[in-house]
């Protein structure tokens, strides 16, 4: 309730009056506190081993970590994201969690449950969170444990998302969806509702970024998987088809001093990774600012800007594609993918194409397998039919500045 003479306003209207991306506000902020993980997924881009004593002499500090967090919150963030790797190895977890908390940050947790024990559900239902995103990777012990490599993993992740839910906490579940598990998806969705809380999936998967290496191209569903994935749920597909109708138009123009970046990466938003690199987002991590010695407010004025910056230097098909709105590709993802921020995600590119086709009764000037625009340069994947009855549910379609959605 407002207090006398005070009028409420809702957090959205009040972060529009900040006006964060005309005055370049830091108001969203992901902390990677640590690549290890107690899991070994086949897809993840960041799990090194939880034991690792080298990597983690390389992350930061409880102390600098502390301060950073004091740094952030000074120059004006409203949440912050805590992930990793397995955010819960670190045991200075509690003292960064309270930290943040203390400071007035929204915080959201993403943690694969398996380390929620009593002690942490405590904590979060003493000291609540924003949100907590727990990512399941199947409803049956082999196709989850086949996944994260871990034998007993399975059941550690269920007691974990029970101990989040039988306190009341703002639990949401997510999956990776993989050629391995996404013939679970639909019962992945059905758990959550049982559980009466949010679900959703992804199924654009990026390189690793712990160790520069590739995983097994045949994890990732082919376009006609994925979209076929998505219309499983009806109504969110049904937000897919308006948004589609939406951001589908005439091709916007080339213009010479084009930006490269549209998103918030380095204007709203930032992430550290956790040897304190201080970089645009999960994605883009080529550049980074050291954090170690230097301040937080150093790099958020002087460094990312340089990097925020630039415009497209080549004639990337990507630069005037009607269907950018509905393709998972950005410059982040180019640059994990190619090395070049300008390059084209063959994968995302497809699934683009099959998503316009999908919800719009005519797309011109494209054809459905994206050749259009790749030139026969596709994924690699086979174009699989779309199975019978469709297997997928489409989740809320961003540009992939984001935090990827599930690991």
């Amino acid at each position: 309730m407002a207090a006398a003479g005070i009028p409420e306003i809702t957090l959205g209207d009040f972060v529009a009056r900040l006006r964060p991306r005309e005055r370049r506000l830091p108001l969203e902020g992901i902390l990677e506190t640590t690549y290890r993980c107690n899991l070994a997924c086949v897809h993840c881009y960041v799990n090194q081993p939880a034991g690792d004593a080298a990597e983690r002499a390389r992350e930061l500090s409880t102390e600098r970590l502390l301060l950073l967090v004091d740094e952030i919150a000074a120059a004006g963030a409203l949440n912050v994201l805590l992930t990793g790797g397995e955010v819960l190895v670190r045991p200075d977890f509690e003292a960064v969690y309270r930290r943040c908390l203390q400071k007035g940050l929204l915080v959201t947790v993403f943690t694969n449950g398996t380390e929620v024990t009593e002690r942490i559900a405590d904590l979060f239902s003493a000291h609540r969170p924003h949100a907590i995103e727990v990512s399941l990777y199947g409803m049956t012990k082999e196709t989850y444990e086949r996944v994260t490599r871990v034998p007993g993993s399975f059941e550690k992740c269920l007691a974990g998302i029970r101990r989040l839910h039988v306190r009341g906490l703002p639990l949401r579940l997510k999956t990776m969806a993989l050629a391995w598990n996404a013939h679970e998806v639909a019962a992945m969705r059905a758990f959550a509702e049982e559980l009466r809380v949010p679900f959703h999936h992804d199924s654009l998967l990026n390189p690793r970024v712990d160790c520069g290496a590739n995983r097994n191209p045949e994890l990732q569903l082919s376009a006609p998987e994925a979209v076929a994935l998505e219309a499983q749920d009806e109504a969110a597909f049904a937000r897919l088809k308006a948004h589609a109708e939406q951001v589908v138009g005439e091709r916007p123009p080339a213009t010479p001093d084009q930006p490269l970046y549209s998103c918030g990466a380095g204007l709203t938003g930032f992430t550290v990774d956790p040897h304190g690199a201080l970089q645009m987002c999960q994605l883009s991590r080529r550049h980074g600012f050291d954090l170690r010695e230097k301040g937080f407010q150093e790099g958020w004025e002087e460094f990312l800007p340089t990097l925020r910056a630039r415009t497209w230097q080549t004639p990337s098909l990507c630069r005037t594609c009607d269907l950018i709105g509905l393709c998972g590709s950005c410059p982040g993802a180019a640059e994990m993918e190619h090395g070049d921020p300008e390059a084209q995600v063959a994968a995302f590119c497809e699934i683009a194409h099959e998503r316009a086709f999908a919800t719009l009764d005519s797309v011109s000037a494209h054809r459905r397998d994206a050749t259009c625009c790749l030139g026969g340069k596709g994924s690699g994947r086979p174009a699989a039919a779309s199975p019978p009855g469709a297997l997928i549910r489409t989740l809320k379609v961003v540009r992939r500045s984001a935090p990827p959605a599930a690991r």
